[in-house]
């Protein structure tokens, strides 16, 4: 799919980042990139001159960053519907590390990112706690973390990478990468595990894909408080939900991103970045086997933590 490059993250005194608020052994983590992702790159995101109003929003990849940024972007900039109506969100919330991970990409996204000039800025990463700027940690830069349940994450991202011709395989193949860690940001539970353990830092904001399913207008509120919002009337929630409604957002030019991704890359006649919007997509998808082989992985990977899958996502 691509020349795959694993990358570590040390500090001086060999047990990685003690800047992050997470007592471990932090050289253990890695993260699997694409061969551009240099080390030169990788220390200037490290050296990202970060702002007090910064929000930065980091998860997985297909775990509703897009819905997610939406939201966050719209509170941010005080309902602005037009805005949010006439350009594309990863335009207005630039991928922080995408220049470092996607050779389609000539624009350098650190520098794009460095020159936002909107107050707060919102930026968009999929690197682990580790690989992220060292003064969200630091100064205490307020970040959004989106998580979803593993088998719908491995159906989308599947659909994702064939329809725009970066998975050539099937998707046995793609599932044993992906519980292998070869697939892009992975591995996945760390990742993941790792912000769900540090959710009660001031600094982060913990939410997953299935709880903006099932009540997102509970999430609206609790979003509102942590940027700094006001409360929403109830007109303007009834407006800002309807706004964020799965089916409106796909419908919408800029809310759904299948047109620029068509525009960039070479996509299958069936490519929709926007696929089904539901929880428990892979029950349909996936074979009991595969299903199997999925679950047995995350119990491997969640019983060092005590904790489960249902602890983090409720019932599937």
């Amino acid at each position: 799919m691509y020349e795959r490059v694993v990358v570590h993250c040390r500090a001086s005194n060999g047990s990685g980042p003690e800047w992050l608020p997470l007592e471990q052994d932090w050289s253990e983590r890695w993260c699997s990139l694409s061969a551009p992702y240099t080390e030169d790159y990788a220390k200037r995101i490290y050296d990202f001159n970060t702002r007090d109003s910064d929000v930065f929003l980091v998860s997985v990849m297909k775990c509703g960053s897009t819905w997610m940024q939406e939201l966050a972007w719209l509170l941010l900039n005080k309902l602005d519907y037009e805005g949010a109506l006439s350009e594309y969100g990863n335009v207005r919330n630039p991928y922080l590390e995408q220049s470092g991970v996607d050779t389609s990409v000539h624009a350098d996204s650190i520098e794009t990112c460095d020159k936002i000039q909107s107050n707060p800025r919102l930026i968009k990463s999929h690197l682990p706690a580790q690989f992220l700027p060292k003064e969200i940690w630091t100064q205490g830069r307020k970040t959004i973390y989106v998580a979803r349940n593993p088998k719908d994450v491995i159906i989308s991202t599947y659909h994702f990478f064939h329809g725009i011709s970066a998975w050539k395989g099937n998707l046995d193949e793609f599932i044993d990468d992906f519980i292998a860690d070869k697939i892009a940001f992975n591995p996945y539970w760390t990742h993941l595990v790792d912000f769900y353990r540090m959710r009660s830092e001031e600094n982060i904001f913990f939410v997953t894909y299935e709880e903006m399913i099932r009540d997102l207008e509970n999430v609206v509120k609790r979003l509102s408080r942590f940027l700094g919002y006001k409360d929403l009337s109830d007109c303007e929630m009834e407006k800002l939900l309807n706004h964020l409604n799965f089916k409106n957002m796909k419908e919408s030019k800029f809310g759904n991103h299948t047109n620029f991704f068509k525009s960039a890359y070479e996509t299958k006649d069936n490519f929709d970045f926007m696929r089904r919007g539901i929880i428990g997509s892979y029950k349909d998808e996936l074979s009991s086997e595969q299903v199997d082989k999925i679950d047995k992985w995350t119990q491997r990977c969640l019983l060092e933590y005590g904790i489960t899958e249902f602890d983090i996502f409720g019932e599937l």
